[in-house]
């Protein structure tokens, strides 16, 4: 929109039928009040050269119209004036400077002093009438701008206009979010003069709506504001009592290359991040975004989960991406869960995806999130993705080797340029998530046999942690049994206080090819069928179990390291394709090769 501001009624037809013949719409205002009830709207104000300083408070582009000195001297030739002078402000007296050098200029602010000459005819541009009332008629001559003049406004404004909406529509969506912020704003230049203000910021510090062009120290004679500015060190985490507030303070500096041209500080009380985390933590248990196990929940007591979990612990005081490895039933996402718990984001959201268990279409739909229309049944408004919901916390993908290629190239950009954009949608999102990944497969086989991307696997592989199967950790299967029937007592009301050691001996016979997930569901069972309150090793699912094993393992376990040295002949020792014909991980072969010092 164009706005027409206090333009003489002898052009402003004209100008206006000039914008009407490129359409665009114009609007007609005679006071300051009426100009600001529409300021919200994007604008670019066309005012004579004299009314710039009364709009100079509002931020939108203004075009000046001022007379040329074609305008003046085509005045000067209609008339035959032979000596005149021109009045004006200082803006178009330096303007009409640029052009006409022979002539003759009275400023403005020095025309109620001059002396009048008859012999002289003074000129000024029909919007200085009412500024001039003091020099008689008789020697005043007005100007308007020629039709060359008003071509040219019409011009600029619509080369302009597109762009001004942009930015003006850009500007108040910053105001708007700098409001919608929780926490108080304020910027200051390298004076320490406010230059902008959130309404937070003007709640706590009491500030009121003209402290914008004022210097902080108005407002806040100590302001640690002004040490920021002299030194351009960044101030985080301060603890600060202001008009009775207790706050948290953060200070940056603004910067053109070293050079400090400004601060910025965000603040919040202390009472509000309570409030805020408390509510947070309740809104994350409800919509199950957040961890059930830490590290310590993971039993065990032999060396090798002892040693894992401590390498987890280390890996959780940093932010790198995670590949977790092992069997299936293993407890890879409990260890996703501890990792986050343990770490930095364990406030923020824990979000777990099992990449083999949708199709291809609605994998991506759900990892990126979809806009509106995308697809029939899309939900209105469109739908966040896993990684938005994720946002400063960790999203678990869980059997990543599972994922298709085209997947796979969008979760890599993903991860390399940390920004997501939803299916359907042209808006760059960016997010801030960690990434830990699961799977039982040997990614190094799906990369040779080219169902893996390379790149991807390095990227997810950044720090690797191997779980140990079951049947290379027997000794745990005690406090994993009693976490279990504690668990089963819980659910069922039974109670079982106690478990025969022939129990426990028995199971730490069996290989467990399904791992502890196995253990649950035999343990489980077992709970189900005995009838008094302890699980006794006569228990009528002990035999089945025994037989499944001593059918499944006696190839394995009467000649291990013959089968796995032809094994390896057989596969150019290739232990992926060695372990993979064995039935068994490559890390089992790995430790098996080394026991039988192959």
């Amino acid at each position: 929109m164009i706005v027409l501001y206090k333009v003489d009624e002898m052009y402003v037809d004209e100008l206006a039928a000039l914008f009407e013949k490129e359409k665009i719409k114009v609007q007609y205002f005679s006071s300051l009040n009426s100009l600001l009830d529409q300021v919200m709207n994007p604008m670019i104000i066309v005012t004579p050269a004299i009314y710039k300083k009364e709009l100079e408070h509002i931020p939108l582009p203004i075009i000046p119209i001022m007379i040329t000195s074609w305008d003046i001297q085509e005045y000067v030739n209609q008339s035959k004036e032979t000596s005149y002078k021109v009045i004006g402000t200082q803006d178009e007296i330096d303007w009409l400077k640029r052009s006409d050098s022979a002539s003759s200029f009275v400023l403005l602010k020095d025309a109620s002093s001059i002396a009048i000459d008859d012999s002289t005819a003074y000129i000024a541009p029909i919007w200085l009438k009412k500024e001039l009332v003091h020099i008689p008629l008789q020697h005043l001559n007005f100007v308007t701008p020629g039709k060359a003049v008003l071509i040219n406004i019409v011009q600029i404004a619509a080369s302009m206009l597109t762009f001004t909406e942009e930015v003006i529509r850009d500007r108040y969506q910053v105001d708007a979010i700098l409001d919608s912020d929780h926490d108080g704003i304020v910027t200051v230049d390298k004076d320490g003069i406010i230059k902008l203000v959130n309404q937070h910021a003007k709640r706590i510090l009491g500030l009121d709506n003209h402290s914008i062009g004022q210097n902080i120290t108005s407002y806040i004679p100590d302001s640690d504001m002004l040490r920021v500015l002299k030194t351009g060190v960044v101030e985080m985490g301060d603890l600060a009592t202001v008009h009775g507030r207790k706050l948290v303070i953060n200070r940056y500096p603004i910067k053109i290359g070293k050079k400090v041209i400004g601060a910025v500080s965000n603040f919040k009380e202390i009472t509000d991040i309570q409030k805020a985390e408390l509510k947070l933590r309740r809104r994350l248990h409800e919509n199950g975004l957040e961890t059930v196990y830490s590290l310590e929940d993971i039993v065990g007591r032999s060396p090798i989960i002892h040693s894992t979990k401590k390498l987890a612990l280390k890996y959780a005081a940093t932010d790198s991406t995670v590949l977790i490895t092992g069997e299936s039933g293993t407890g890879k996402e409990l260890f996703a869960q501890g990792i986050h718990a343990s770490s930095r984001r364990s406030y923020g959201p824990f979000v777990g995806i099992n990449c083999s268990a949708l199709s291809e279409n609605l994998l991506e739909s759900e990892l990126f999130g979809y806009v509106e229309g995308t697809f029939t049944g899309a939900l209105k408004g469109g739908k966040q993705g896993l990684f938005e919901l994720a946002h400063g916390g960790t999203l678990f993908l869980d059997e990543i080797g599972e994922i298709p290629q085209r997947i796979q190239t969008l979760l890599l950009r993903v991860i390399q340029e940390k920004t997501v954009r939803r299916v359907g949608g042209d808006k760059i999102i960016p997010v801030d998530v960690r990434i830990i990944a699961a799977t039982n497969r040997e990614l190094e086989l799906e990369i040779k046999e080219q169902r893996f991307r390379a790149d991807l696997y390095y990227r997810l592989n950044v720090l690797a942690l191997d779980i140990p199967p079951l049947r290379e950790r027997l000794d745990d299967i005690p406090d994993i049994v009693e976490i279990f029937m504690s668990e089963f007592n819980k659910e069922r009301g039974s109670i079982i206080l106690e478990v025969d050691e022939g129990v426990y001996r028995k199971l730490k016979e069996y290989e467990w090819p399904g791992n502890i997930r196995e253990l649950r569901n035999v343990v489980e069972r077992m709970a189900v069928l005995e009838e008094g309150s302890v699980l006794k090793a006569d228990n009528p699912f002990i035999p089945f179990m025994k037989e499944r094993e001593v059918t499944r393992q006696a190839g394995l376990k009467e000649n291990e390291q013959h089968l796995i040295v032809h094994a390896l002949e057989k596969y150019d020792n290739n232990r992926v394709l060695a372990a993979r014909s064995l039935g068994i991980d490559r890390t089992t072969l790995w430790r098996k090769i080394k026991k039988y010092n192959l």
